[in-house]
């Protein structure tokens, strides 16, 4: 039976309704952000004296102050090297998404300069002994995927993370998991409502196209109270 469902997304700032991807730069470092017409136009409000008094930055003179424009390609291999260091040190990181930014400061400040304080921080915030945690030994990898075993208290961590969904996508994801947890998306409705899915780390994307209900999003299900069945 076909069926045409209405995606809502979610704006990253206060978890209303989205309308607008927002991109930006700051540092060198692109970033994008989900947000309501009203959020959105607040921003801009906010940069506004900022760009009214700044210049349009040239390539050459980033490469002459020895700052290269980052590429997509680097953030990627950045944010593996953060997540093999975040599990190198036992610090509970979702493997899909976004990095959150104290996790990425930690990194900056323990690799770079040697200063650990805000990774012992965030090790004690997610209840684990710093000194316990010291070890450079890795952990054995965990992966989220179906039918992958994890500790029950690391996806329940993972899962709260993720935050509060909209109902389409607790709809979405209610669907999926009733099924044989796999999804495909038919037009661009779709692909939307699974990628934000994926984003969230409440589902992955396979080789082959295909959407696949991830541990995180089952536990999220659990923890909500959302039925898995219609």
């Amino acid at each position: 039976m076909a069926q045409k469902v209405r995606v809502r997304l979610v704006d990253d700032l206060d978890g209303s309704e989205a309308h607008e991807t927002v991109t930006f730069a700051l540092d060198g470092k692109p970033r994008e952000i989900e947000l309501s017409h009203e959020n959105a136009a607040r921003f801009r409000r906010l940069l506004d004296p900022f760009m009214e008094a700044s210049r349009p930055a040239k390539s050459t003179n980033l490469a002459a102050k020895g700052t290269p424009p980052v590429t997509q390609a680097a953030l990627r291999e950045e944010g593996i090297r953060i997540r093999e260091w975040a599990d190198r040190h036992h610090l509970p990181i979702n493997p899909l998404g976004r990095i959150p930014q104290k996790t990425r400061k930690a990194w900056e400040q323990h690799v770079k300069h040697g200063d650990r304080s805000l990774l012992d921080s965030l090790l004690e915030r997610a209840g684990i002994d710093p000194n316990a945690a010291s070890t450079t030994e890795p952990r054995k990898v965990v992966s989220i995927r179906q039918g992958t075993a994890t500790t029950e208290d690391h996806l329940e961590r993972q899962a709260r993370a993720v935050g509060k969904l909209s109902e389409p996508q607790c709809k979405r994801l209610r669907e999926t998991c009733a099924g044989d947890g796999t999804a495909t998306a038919a037009d661009p409705t779709d692909r939307s409502s699974y990628e934000a899915l994926r984003r969230r780390g409440c589902m992955d994307l396979t080789a082959e196209g295909t959407y696949v209900v991830t541990d995180v999003g089952r536990t999220w299900l659990r923890l909500n109270k959302e039925p898995l069945s219609a």
